[in-house]
């Protein structure tokens, strides 16, 4: 039977049991009665239901055949005969003792099973047990675990698997970590390197050391401070041999000493803060004492702990480089940056108010701006000289923002006024790298090398001063993505050394060489953002919104970062490009709430079964008000010999990010096909070995509960502009963005960016529906009867012809609308007047506007929602129209992934199908690893610390 036989017999399954329904949150509401917008018309009715058939958007989307985008054919209506036709499964919840049907002899004559019994309306009897959810759609997943974490609690030591990161949820600490702070890949440690490497899965964690929490009482970190006799602040209580700080895994003895969790060494307690003991040896009175209580905590840092010694730590120092060229002003994106700069600051004032500023300018020469407060107006100075940079003053170059506002005001009035009139004349060369080198030596000599915060703005290549580029067309000779140019690799690493952290603002689409001018921004922990066709009266909102956001997120600087584990494990490596992907401590010249380190983990030895094993993350920083700290973060994992408790309790979440940033570490020559072979047979890999050690049925494709969204999530993965084909294009600006991004994102994000979501407007709402559940606007809800009507897949053939959609990719939400969508339903969603036509639509400032409409509302709770849980202040709001933008085609060819690209990566359904029957095959060959015996694929367990 041919594979297209095989998609067709499957388009047309159905499960023969319903979906157990979540748990019910909140009472029935009756449906309101009010205005029903019919997708089909542009009348509305008075609470009645849609008639007619429900087109789909055929025709509207024309696939660019040099992008990698979906490929669409004429698509039938829904449940019809289409050659891109939907897979009607539906969830159902499998019992593991049961016997588990489903793809019989790949004749597709019963069902898609999951791997555990899912039960959505009981609690877990116990509270540890994995709570999953009934579907191995990403939509569906998501709903559901929202709804089960609106009356559930995540508490740390008594929850195992951590909710998805797109879940907003309450917690409380019983003395391990949140899990969007830290959480490990595998919840159910295996014992030894040989059984993990039967699950050829990664063992490691995700750290996202100052994420936002929503904890149940709403307090914040406790910080932790010791006084000795002269005033000062002492050093925290640590481990004499290991060197970890003290946590709720210490335990306490009678003879004045404590055992380490992490080393098993005793040491010596200090004899005025050892806690009241109990016959046992526990500590009987911990409420004064929070370290031992909580998993997360804060030790303020004696000044041995100084970055330089000697020298007391400082608040953070900011210095704004703005690109003054023809280019730049040409698009008007320098006025933006003038206008996000402003503004910035206007922040920092208000919440930063002991931090300082300086402002430099530069096209084919540096200009420095003296700040100082009193002065009457503002004073430039030139240097022309760009392979030897050297500071012009030092009195009044950076200032106090508050004290120097008036000056602050007037210099980049004047910077306006010299671009509005372009006086001087065009000058089109840029000296970015002398630029950053002058910053550098700014920030250095003024904090005497304390470090700093570089934001710069760059428009076009740099063609002069040091580290200028070579004017070229982007083409595929260089077959590899790593920086080939000494300049910028020397900088990046003095930067690092320094402590510095550079943000870029890339504002044209035009070739810059994004690799090599955004080395020194991957390398200090910074942020890049990229604006290609560049438009002031439309982007110049993002630019603004960026920056203050990146402001506005920073928590420290000045960091060096150390993970440990217990006896038997140890780090591999980092997942950083500071530190060549080695087990060397990472240095974070600046940190903020979305600062996020993936590290994968190795044996050393044996571990016991049965027994916990800790892990500690200590950050050594300062804060933005120069308070010098150590973050300690503590979580456990439960040791298993049980492959089958080892599948059940793992982190979906974990495992993908370390998947996906093992493939970028080893991107070679960029050979996209070998590599998009590599990361499916890896999934093969994974499922073949869940499959055959858990004896079931290789006839039924078998989706393990904790993973089963996965294959999804790294399909689209395949499909991004990072792995598309090279034959014409190896560092183009997109797949270089794409790069840096999969780098700088948070969980959430992530998650967005591989899967966006799309909540349909025009549905049909109950009056719960995408409200919050919570006094602090923190978890949306939905009614348990609504979740299939909001889960839209991301498929073509799923959308709606005159359908209204909010689509969230993490970093916009696009609002989605065609000719055919009901004008009344855009008039109570954003005042459109009905008259107008559909090209005259407009949001300003990307924002949707306040209505007295229910379906304004609850589209605004979905955004704040969203902006809730990416760790966003705002999402801009973009409008996605076929044949009016001219970017609709290539929004859509990103965010429809469960589609057919252009270049024959295949749907979902098609992927599951070819997933499937390399499963099936290499059962038959037996071609897995046992646990006991050996394999036919001739892999040894003496291979210890390969993880894939």
């Amino acid at each position: 039977m041919s594979q297209d036989q095989l998609h067709q017999q499957m388009s047309n399954l159905s499960l023969d049991q319903q979906p157990q329904q979540p748990t019910k949150t909140s009472r029935r509401h009756k449906r309101p009665t009010r205005a029903y917008h019919d997708v089909n018309s542009g009348s509305f009715s008075n609470g009645l239901q849609a008639q007619g058939n429900e087109q789909q958007f055929v025709n509207q989307f024309q696939p660019n055949m040099n992008t990698s985008t979906p490929q669409f054919n004429n698509v039938a209506q829904f449940g019809g005969a289409g050659p891109l036709q939907d897979q009607t499964f539906s969830p159902q919840q499998v019992n593991p003792s049961m016997s588990v049907t489903g793809i019989q002899n790949g004749n597709m004559q019963n069902h898609m099973a999951g791997g555990n019994q899912f039960e959505a309306n009981a609690m877990p009897a116990n509270a540890g047990d994995a709570v999953g959810t009934s579907s191995h759609y990403v939509p569906t997943q998501r709903w559901e675990d929202q709804i089960n974490y609106l009356t559930k609690t995540f508490q740390t030591m008594n929850d195992s698997v951590p909710p998805l990161p797109t879940t907003s949820f309450y917690s409380v600490d019983q003395g391990s970590c949140n899990p969007k702070t830290m959480s490990l890949s595998m919840l159910n440690i295996p014992e030894n390197e040989q059984l993990r490497h039967a699950t050829k899965l990664p063992l490691g964690m995700t750290i996202q050391p100052f994420s936002d929490l929503v904890t149940l009482n709403g307090t914040d970190i406790p910080t932790i401070s010791s006084i000795d006799g002269e005033n000062k602040v002492k050093a925290p209580i640590r481990c004499h041999r290991c060197r970890s700080y003290i946590n709720p895994g210490y335990k306490l003895s009678y003879d004045s000493t404590f055992s380490c969790n992490i080393c098993k060494v005793k040491s010596k307690m200090p004899m005025d803060i050892l806690p009241g003991l109990n016959n046992g040896g526990n500590a009987t009175s911990l409420e004064g004492r929070p370290e031992m209580s909580n998993g997360t905590v804060d030790f303020l840092a004696p000044s041995e702990y100084n970055a330089i010694q000697g020298k007391e730590s400082l608040p953070l120092h900011y210095i704004f480089v703005i690109d003054v060229t023809s280019m730049a002003i040409g698009n008007g994106s320098v006025l933006a940056v003038i206008e996000a700069i402003r503004q910035s600051i206007e922040y920092i004032i208000d919440n930063q108010p002991k931090c300082k500023v300086a402002i430099m300018t530069f096209d084919n020469k540096l200009k420095f701006y003296n700040l100082r407060p009193e002065l009457d107006a503002a004073q430039e100075y030139i240097v022309a000289e760009l392979s030897d940079v050297f500071i012009p003053f030092y009195n009044g170059l950076f200032a106090d923002p508050a004290e120097s506002i008036n000056v602050i005001t007037d210099t980049l009035r004047k910077i306006e006024n010299f671009v509005r009139t372009d006086i001087g004349g065009p000058v089109p060369n840029n000296c970015y790298g002398s630029a950053i080198e002058a910053a550098k030596l700014a920030l250095s000599e003024i904090t005497g090398n304390q470090g700093g915060k570089i934001i710069c703005s760059l428009n076009s290549l740099p063609t002069v001063g040091n580290g200028n580029l070579r004017v070229r067309r982007d083409d595929n000779l260089k077959q590899n993505l790593q920086c080939d140019n000494d300049f910028y690799r020397k900088l990046s690493d003095d930067l690092l050394r320094s402590y510095i952290s550079v943000d870029l603002f890339v504002t044209s689409d035009a070739f810059v060489d994004m690799l090599t001018v955004g080395t020194p921004v991957e390398m200090t922990a910074g942020t890049l953002k990229y604006y290609p066709k560049f438009q002031k009266e439309m982007d110049d909102h993002l630019i603004i919104n960026d920056m203050i956001e990146n402001v506005s997120n920073i928590v420290g600087y000045q960091a060096l970062l150390k993970v440990r584990c217990s006896t038997g494990l140890t780090v591999d490596q980092y997942y950083l490009k500071s530190v060549d992907y080695s087990d060397r401590d990472p240095m974070f010249p600046i940190l903020t709430k979305n600062t996020v380190l993936d590290v994968l983990l190795k044996y050393t030895d044996k571990l016991k079964a049965k027994e916990d094993a800790y892990f500690q993350t200590a950050i050594l920083y300062t804060d933005i008000n120069g308070v010098r700290k150590v973050r300690s973060i503590n979580c456990t994992g439960a040791v298993s010999n049980n492959m089958p408790e080892v599948f059940k309790f793992m982190n979906q979440n974990a495992l993908m990010r370390i998947m996906i940033k093992d493939v970028i570490r080893t991107l070679g020559n960029c050979d996209y096909i070998g590599i998009r072979k590599t990361i499916e047979q890896k999934v093969a890999e994974i499922l073949t070995q869940y499959t055959a050690l858990g004896r079931r049925n290789p006839n039924s494709l078998v989706l393990p509960d904790a993973i089963k969204t996965l294959p999804m999530y790294l399909l689209s993965f395949e499909k991004s502009d990072l792995m598309k084909p090279n034959a014409h294009s190896t560092r183009g600006n997109d797949r270089v963005y794409d790069l840096f991004t999969y780098g700088m994102l948070n969980s959430s994000r992530l998650s967005y960016k591989l899967y966006p979501q799309f909540i349909p407007l025009h549905a049909l709402l109950e009056e719960n529906d995408l409200t919050f559940y919570d006094s602090n606007n923190k978890m949306l809800q939905i009614e348990s009867q609504s979740v299939d009507e909001l889960s839209v897949r991301n498929g073509f053939n799923q959308l709606l012809n005159g359908g209204c959609y909010l689509i969230c990719n993490g970093e916009k939400v696009y609002l989605m609308f065609n000719k055919n969508t009901n004008r009344m339903l855009l008039q109570d969603l954003i005042g459109a007047d009905p008259t107008i036509a559909l090209n005259d639509i407009t949001l300003y400032g990307g924002i949707l506007p306040e209505m007295d409409s229910q379906i304004n509302e609850k589209a605004r709770n979905a955004i704040q929602y969203w902006c809730e849980v990416c760790n966003k202040q705002s999402l801009p709001i973009v409008l996605l129209r076929p044949e009016v933008d001219n970017y609709y085609q290539e929004v859509m060819g990103k965010i429809l992934c469960e589609d057919e690209t252009i270049n024959k990566i295949p749907s979902y359904e098609k992927y599951l199908i070819q997933l499937h029957a390399t499963i099936q095959e290499k059962v038959k060959k037996e071609d897995y690893i046992k646990v006991a015996g050996n394999s036919k694929s001739h892999e040894l367990f003496h291979q210890q610390y390969v993880q894939f």
